[in-house]
């Protein structure tokens, strides 16, 4: 039992592992705090009868700049010193969101005042494509490859631990300073994810350091990015389990979570001060889920933990929306947190035993698309929306998640053998 315990918690040993994990659990504060104050900041200012579309546009912007920055920021972490982008990334994140608070101060609501927001959306969600992948790809640097996938669940275990507490504070936090004091808080945290970062011992490899001197225009991008498709194309286990995520993402990550707090506040009836009563419990889900990821992180069958994941992502998807009550989206919120929990980091464990280390950051770009996705799938949901209304599209999209992935599993056995 102490050899197990040893395992499981053998990255903490390590001090560049312990400042990333701290910066990754701001990071995971930031996300529900950003993204709820936007969603209440447009749906109190934009005009009345398209507010939905706007409201679905904040995931599409983040989206599209997800997928348009997503495959080069992964070119990026295999060829840079993944620190240095690190910093690179957090520094332009923060100056994006002075920005935007300065926005909501203003209450720049017109033509060009919601251009503005959606711009610095788009660029927020492109800077977050880099970031992400190279978060990520800097782990297995950090620990090495055995102790890879117990720092992989303790990172999760550290994000879902703060991610409740960012949605329980949420609607207190806007409820006492607004929209815009809400948003200017969050820069805090991208300067002290900075200070982490800056504190690193962390040394590239030498052949990064080599290519990282070498010219690097359009062309070489280019070059890396296919290099990494190909690879993905080439691998049928990584190539499906990237399919899955975004299958499981783009139909139900829209509905649950970009409109799930606009489902909860005008179909449920949950106000905005009570919203992160609700909410938190996916953040709970989480949590519980990346505890035992954590307990059983060397476990060899990750296939059928990636398959639990999305069959219970989707099941808990129809728990949200089969019938208008709290009782329902509490339930489904801990079922979804869970199963996607599960599912994304065991997927991401699989991938990163699978890939080499010339690669990792190009095919972990690749599999974070499923992200950038789900946030542009967000913008013909709520068109859809407006014309069915929410009440009779999110049980349609809820049956078909889980009727989708449950093809992709019977007729892809060798993610269930991975």
């Amino acid at each position: 039992m102490t050899e197990t315990n040893n395992f499981r918690l053998g990255p903490l040993g390590n001090r560049d592992f312990r400042l990333l994990l701290v910066g990754h659990a701001v990071g995971y504060m930031l996300g529900p705090l950003q993204f709820l104050t936007q969603i209440l900041w447009v749906q109190t200012y934009a005009p009345e009868d398209i507010w939905l579309i706007l409201v679905a546009l904040i995931g599409a912007s983040r989206g599209l700049g997800a997928l348009v920055f997503g495959l080069y920021g992964g070119a990026l972490a295999d060829r840079f010193d993944r620190r240095k982008l690190l910093m690179a990334a957090q520094a332009l994140l923060a100056a994006v969101t002075l920005t935007i608070a300065s926005l909501m101060y203003a209450q720049v609501s017109g033509v060009l005042g919601f251009a503005a927001f959606f711009g610095l959306t788009f660029l927020s969600g492109g800077l977050q494509a880099i970031d992400v992948p190279t978060r990520l790809a800097i782990v297995p640097d950090i620990l090495g490859p055995e102790l890879t996938p117990a720092g992989m669940s303790l990172g999760q275990v550290a994000a879902q631990l703060a991610m409740p507490v960012a949605m329980f504070a949420t609607g207190f936090v806007i409820d006492g300073f607004g929209f815009a004091g809400a948003y200017l808080f969050s820069v805090s945290g991208h300067l002290l994810m900075l200070v982490f970062l800056a504190a690193l011992h962390y040394t590239p490899s030498l052949v990064r350091v080599n290519r990282s001197t070498e010219s690097y225009g359009f062309a070489e991008a280019v070059k890396d990015v296919r290099e990494g498709l190909t690879y993905a194309r080439d691998h049928k286990t990584v190539l499906w389990v990237i399919i899955l995520l975004v299958v499981m993402m783009g139909l139900g990550f829209p509905a649950t979570a970009n409109l799930g707090p606009t489902w909860i506040n005008t179909e449920v009836g949950v106000p905005i001060r009570d919203m992160g009563y609700v909410v938190m419990n996916w953040g709970i889900g989480a949590l519980l889920a990346a505890l035992a990821l954590t307990r059983f992180s060397n476990v060899a069958h990750r296939g059928w933990l990636i398959a639990g994941g999305a069959l219970l992502f989707s099941a808990s998807f129809v728990m949200f929306v089969i019938e208008r009550s709290v009782l329902n989206v509490v339930i489904g919120n801990l079922g979804l947190g869970a199963g996607m929990t599960i599912t994304s980091v065991s997927s991401t464990i699989l991938i990163q035993e699978l890939v080499p280390n010339e690669v990792r950051g190009r095919i972990m770009s690749i599999f974070q698309l499923n992200m950038g996705f789900a946030q542009l799938m967000t913008m013909p949901v709520a068109i859809l929306a407006q014309w069915l209304t929410l009440s009779v599209l999110f049980p349609l999209m809820a049956f078909l998640t889980l009727g989708i992935v449950l093809l992709v599993l019977l007729t892809q056995r060798q993610i269930i053998r991975a």
